[in-house]
């Protein structure tokens, strides 16, 4: 066994990289927590290719002497604290001192500061194991670090990295964790030479989230009921209407620092629990002062876990003034009132109506006519339909990759019996959601959304299956939607996978972007473009490691689930039969997408034992 010992220096800097460093928002959530730290009311942060080429964050705070200077990149030299002791009272951003450090071992760093009462200011640089003098400079005020080349010395790091988009967004998200609780500090983000983000200094915490996220969703938001004991507790949270399809919308803050705790979400669930359907999230911006010396910051590399000397009087007070805040706000939904009715036409018709019926049948009658010849499909690995079918049409095995073998519990796996088709002629709708038909041993009640839903999933994947695009439809008017700064990188990096789909989205000024093509599908069916591309961001983000064809699909679940008929869609009686008689050649028709069932089967023997007759 080789003997032990004392690691070099500069692999223990690499070493403490690898935790505290993942990727270049990393690097600007320490240098921007740096200027915080300093003082800085203003800082300013420029990136190149998504910060692998480049990281710049200029701030107007401090500066640094020469005698500090010159202990910037030696690893565990920090101002922040001195003593034991005072890892009991943290109220800094950073204390460790090991972030400077860090950074310059895996880049080239280089660092200019000046003080204010200095004449002149100095600067150093750094790379890898070397670190220079310290010269002196011209410098304003304040302070100036460059990072090149991110993980230059340790490519497999670097290779890791996505594409400049996509670590734009990471880097846009970690400036709004710093901005939110520091509403008086000015950010400013730029990209490539481009400004992506310009926040001024606000008064409220409600102003700078309308500077970050828009009005619309600024005006949705309830100040928080404030608790004012040993955990105070302020903030803003979003109404029940205002709620989205993923959790990326929830911030809590703790003495300034953005932390992620399952207690607090917890509470924060509990308080919309019997108002909020369970599978949307509540908006919320939840701040939290305790005193330093009841919680222990330093229990991850990032410091973005902490640990509660009380666990339980935080969440009890965070509870309450969240469930206060609820029952004394006015949460009903804006009614969306008709404009007056024109007057009736001398046949005396109700026309309004009549035109939404025969739209929802029209788009209904489109859809089921259309039936289009079975096309290749895409490579998804699924079982064998149970159900008899035309041949696929076999595709070209020398353009695209063979489907994945069978395994052995599907070569073994005895055949299930085909089930007989249901005498569709005979069903009927219940409360303008279920279908119900008679089946040789009982009766089947079927999900006409979910039926539906699975109907159209699978036509999306034929039509995709040749690796075309789904039909768009050309906006008369742009739609625009406000998009903060991380979702206006994914919308560029997904920006081929939106247009297989037939959305096409273009910037339309300052954090807002206009939806140009929409799918026709959905156009169809009335699906409102802006509250659709906010859903589809949210699940971008959801899955934004994900491989592209489990992207895809997912985005196709979406898509399915937004065109289909919904619960309380009246059906003609040929409607009916048409769609019945699609559930018996669909594949997987037994459930929708997301893995609901589309039908439940009551037996003869059920409906005797129901009934007290077996």
């Amino acid at each position: 066994m080789p003997e032990i010992h004392v690691l070099p220096t500069h692999l223990v800097n690499k070493i403490a990289a690898g935790e505290v460093i993942e990727r270049p928002a990393s690097v600007v959530k320490e240098l921007v927590e740096n200027a915080l730290d300093a003082g800085a009311t203003r800082i300013e942060v420029a990136v190149e290719d998504g910060g692998a080429r480049l990281i710049s964050v200029t701030d107007d705070g401090c500066g640094m002497s020469a005698d500090d200077l010159a202990l910037a990149f030696v690893p565990h030299a920090t101002s922040k604290i001195s003593g034991e002791d005072d890892l009991f009272a943290i109220a800094t951003m950073g204390f460790r001192g090991e972030a400077l450090a860090s950074v310059a071992s895996v880049s080239h760093a280089h660092l200019r500061t000046r003080r204010r009462e200095d004449a002149a200011g100095h600067e150093i640089d750094a790379a890898g194991e070397s670190v220079g003098a310290v010269r002196p400079c011209a410098a304003a005020p304040g302070t100036a670090v460059t990072i090149r080349d991110l993980f230059f010395n340790t490519p497999a790091r670097r290779k890791f990295l996505r594409s400049p988009a996509t670590e734009l967004g990471h880097v846009s998200e970690q400036i709004a964790r710093l901005a939110l609780p520091h509403p008086h500090v000015a950010f400013r983000l730029c990209h490539n030479g481009r400004e992506t983000l310009n926040l001024p200094p606000a008064e409220t915490t409600l102003q700078r989230t309308r500077d970050l996220f828009g009005g619309e969703l600024a005006e949705a938001l309830l100040p928080v009921a404030p608790r004012r004991g040993a955990v105070r507790v302020a903030g803003l949270v979003g109404a029940p209407a205002a709620a989205r399809a993923s959790g990326k919308w929830q911030y809590f803050f703790l003495n300034g620092r953005y932390i992620r705790d399952r207690l607090l979400s917890h509470a924060l669930r509990e308080a919309f629990r019997g108002r909020l359907d369970p599978s949307r999230w509540p908006v919320a911006m939840i701040f939290l002062e305790i005193d330093p010396g009841e919680v222990d910051v330093n229990v991850h590399p990032t410091k973005i876990e902490v640990r509660f000397r009380d666990s339980q009087a935080v969440y009890g007070e965070l509870l309450a003034a969240l469930k206060e805040t609820l029952n004394r706000a006015e949460l009903a939904p804006d009614a969306v009132l008709a404009r007056p009715a024109a007057p009736p036409a001398p046949s005396g018709e109700d026309h309004v109506d009549d035109d939404r019926r025969a739209s929802l049948r029209q788009a209904l009658a489109d859809f089921f006519k259309s039936a289009p010849p079975r096309q290749p499909r895409l490579s998804f690995p699924e079982p064998t339909p149970h159900r008899a079918a035309p041949p696929p049409v076999v595709p070209d095995v020398t353009s695209r990759d063979q489907p994945p073998a069978p395994t052995a519990a599907e070569v073994l796996a005895p055949p299930a019996a085909p089930e007989p088709p249901l005498p569709a002629a005979e069903a009927i709708q219940l409360h303008n959601s279920y279908l119900v038909a008679a089946c040789d041993d009982g009766l089947v009640i079927v999900d006409q959304h979910a039926l539906h839903e699975r109907l159209i999933y699978n036509d999306l994947k034929r039509r995709l299956a040749d690796r075309s695009a789904l039909t768009g439809q050309r906006m008369l008017l742009p739609q625009p939607v406000r998009v903060t700064p991380a979702e206006s990188a994914a919308l560029e990096a997904h920006g081929a996978l939106l247009a297989r789909l037939g959305i096409e989205v273009a910037p339309f000024g300052p954090g807002t972007v206009a939806v140009q093509q929409f799918p026709t599908l959905l156009a169809e069916r009335g699906v409102a473009a802006d509250a659709f591309l906010r859903e589809l961001l949210d699940s971008l983000s959801d899955n934004e490691n994900a491989e592209p064809e489990h992207m895809l699909e997912s985005l196709l679940e979406m898509l399915a689930c937004k065109a289909a008929v919904k619960a309380g869609d009246p059906l003609t009686h040929d409607e009916i039969v048409t769609l019945l008689a699609r559930r018996d050649e669909a594949d997987k028709g037994a459930s929708c997408p997301h893995g609901r069932p589309t039908a439940l089967r009551l037996t003869l023997r059920d409906l005797e034992k129901q009934f007290q007759r077996a």
